[in-house]
């Protein structure tokens, strides 16, 4: 509604005259106020793996220990009969399904069906999309705890304290060891992410990998603005001699990811606090149902239920897996975050 008294808006009277004869001046976008960017759950998405139906619809076979064995020999070449060892096995998941209904009642299509500023079911459309992020990215860096929701970095980074099982095989069973992920505490550290702390872990992750470095870090904005105010301490501009900074040159200070020992580490407002993944994108995936990948139904009549209106239904179908926990960690109880 207009506001009264305000600039060259009158009151009273004069107001509720001009407010029957005079039009608004309306601006013809909608500007979206509570969501938030996820970095890390549109990187994943955007390098999907497709997968179809069927049981276990995601069945990755893994080797968790040798199955030959070697020796050395003499000069007459003689060596023990060898012994056949099974070492592979099936972790299987299950796509999951995320749908989100969305309604067209009768009296809409009637008072929007030409005049209008801001289309209803444009808006609800677009906002499928965001609505289905703004619930999904949460639960990529949780665990599955619902038999409806997917796995995510909790679980599949574990080391069998928190999640003993992990696709259907047991980590803490003789012969699993190797199907552990990487999980640390950093609880007995008071001073927040330092560069130091930071390249030790790197350096650790990567040799527990079998020296394979992780593809990128994440973190909370609060936590990563503690480890940037380290780097941000010690920055430096430098100016060459004969040259000077006019208003063309660019100096940029502070960082949108910063880089230790090769490995970039950003912020994601949705990562928990004092918490920190390493991700490695060979092994982890998020993988795409090419049945359910934000497919909408369409819209379908509610007469039947007496009701004049119409409803569709759009569904994703997904899971995030990693087909090598131990190129992956997750970091838990850092302190000091900046806010």
């Amino acid at each position: 509604m207009p506001i009264p008294g305000t600039g060259a808006v009158p009151t009273g009277s004069l107001y509720g005259e001009l407010s029957s004869v005079t039009r608004r001046a309306f601006v013809p976008r909608l500007f979206v106020q509570m969501y938030y960017s996820t970095p890390t759950f549109f990187y994943l998405m955007g390098n999907a793996q497709k997968v179809a139906g069927g049981l276990s619809q995601i069945t990755i076979p893994i080797q968790g220990q040798s199955m030959v064995q070697g020796q050395f020999t003499g000069y007459g070449g003689g060596f023990n009969q060898p012994n056949i060892t099974p070492g592979i096995q099936d972790a299987q998941f299950n796509t999951c399904y995320w749908v989100v209904p969305v309604p067209l009642p009768f009296g809409e299509t009637v008072i929007q069906a030409s005049e209008r500023e801001i289309s209803l079911l444009k808006a609800r459309m677009n906002d499928v999309y965001a609505v289905s992020v703004q619930n999904l990215a949460p639960l990529m860096f949780s665990g599955s705890t619902n038999s409806l929701q997917p796995n995510g970095f909790a679980d599949g980074f574990d080391n069998g304290t928190n999640y003993p099982s992990y696709g259907g095989i047991n980590r803490l069973s003789a012969g699993n060891q190797n199907w552990k992920g990487q999980y640390y505490s950093a609880s007995a550290l008071t001073t927040g992410f330092t560069r130091k702390t930071m390249s030790q872990y790197i350096i650790q992750i990567t040799d527990v990998a079998g020296g394979e470095a992780p593809t990128f870090g994440v973190m909370n904005p609060g936590d990563f603005a503690t480890l940037n105010n380290d780097f941000i301490g010690v920055e430096q501009i430098f100016t060459n001699p004969g040259k000077e900074y006019s208003m063309g040159t660019p100096v940029r200070s502070s960082f949108p990811n910063v880089n230790i020992a090769g490995v970039p580490i950003f912020a994601d407002h949705f990562c928990p606090k004092g918490t920190c993944y390493f991700i490695n994108t060979k092994y982890t995936s998020f993988y795409l149902s090419e049945d359910a990948a934000f497919d909408f139904s369409g819209f379908y009549s509610l007469v039947p239920l007496g009701q004049i209106g119409q409803q569709g239904v759009t569904i994703l179908g997904y899971n995030i897996v990693t087909a090598k926990p131990s190129a992956n960690a997750v970091i838990t109880g850092f302190a000091g975050s900046s806010f």
